[in-house]
């Protein structure tokens, strides 16, 4: 017997719609750790959360899953392997590569080759095109490497190319039931960020879209109905220049949770389902309370809905 809905109450959004009701989960920062411990990311509860994420997965009735980056602590081909030992779930699953999944000139360490990645996570290869019943996801790499050449930045990047295939894709595609799914954050996200400064001890700085302009034109262009991001762990919409963006929260760190698209002809209900208990929320709070995006996650929720387009 799958669960009805369940979860707190994320958004209410007008777009993405959809004739055939749709129901997608979203996973993302999972940070999956083989050997690591502590941190705000919690690591060596990685792999708990991550079981608890495919759980509340098979638990329900969808018709998809999507991860938005960051499957891994660090690209380590044994962290991918113990994910895909952990990840059984029920619908079918695709996945972009987070900052943390691909190789960089500044941690070097045995990663998994970029080709494989796309063998394992996408329907033939980054950029992607897929269908969830009535919905179509549409799915970028925005990590500056490349087969054979590392990135020297964890700031996000969409090349030209990938801008080409977009523009064609998109506009063969309906747009009220298109979702653009890609790790890093569009600029009116990192300006949330930055808004937070005035009220809570936020410093330093996340690491963007070193291009984001080409891309934000594309999907205004388009009036593509929702992009997903993940990246930056807390939950947030934000809207700008007509482009609404979704950031899923971690799996890895405070909250620890996942969200669940329910979308229909009214349009999109988006829910947080948590992947742990009380006592782990404390455990996380603990060890991220001095982190900037553990607090925003806790601002963040303290105002849901963060949107509500049916009232």
């Amino acid at each position: 017997m799958k669960r009805p809905h369940s979860g707190q109450l994320l958004a209410r959004l007008e777009r993405p719609t959809a004739t055939e009701p749709t129901r997608l989960a979203v996973v993302s920062d999972v940070h999956l750790a083989t050997d690591a411990t502590g941190t705000w990311k919690v690591f060596h509860r990685t792999e708990r959360h991550l079981r608890a994420a495919v759980d509340a997965v098979n638990e329900r009735d969808l018709d998809g899953v999507v991860v938005a980056g960051d499957l891994t602590r660090n690209g380590d081909p044994s962290e991918f392997d113990l994910f895909d030992d952990l990840t059984d779930f029920d619908p079918p699953t695709v996945a972009v590569p987070g900052n943390h999944d691909f190789p960089t000139t500044f941690d070097e360490h045995e990663s998994l080759p970029i080709p494989s990645f796309e063998d394992r996570y996408t329907p033939g290869g980054l950029p992607f095109r897929v269908g969830f019943s009535d919905l179509e996801v549409f799915g970028l790499d925005s990590h500056a490497a490349s087969p054979g050449s590392p990135a020297e930045t964890w700031d996000g990047r969409v090349d030209a190319e990938q801008l080409m295939w977009l523009d064609e894709a998109l506009a063969e595609s309906d747009a009220d039931r298109s979702i653009v799914v890609v790790h890093h954050n569009l600029p009116a996200t990192g300006d949330l960020y930055e808004r937070y400064r005035a009220e809570l001890p936020v410093a330093g700085e996340v690491p963007g879209f070193s291009n984001p302009e080409p891309l934000v034109e594309l999907l205004v262009r388009h009036d593509v109905a929702l992009v997903v991001t993940g990246h930056l762990h807390f939950p947030a919409i934000e809207r700008a220049d007509g482009v609404t963006e979704l950031t899923v929260p971690a799996v890895s760190s405070f909250p620890h949770a996942i969200l669940v698209l329910e979308v229909d002809e009214r349009g999109t209900v988006v829910r947080l389902v948590p992947l742990t208990d009380g006592d782990g929320m404390v455990e996380s709070i603990a060890h991220g309370y001095e982190k900037d995006r553990v607090l925003l996650s806790a601002a963040q929720q303290a105002t849901f809905p963060l949107v509500d387009d049916f009232a």
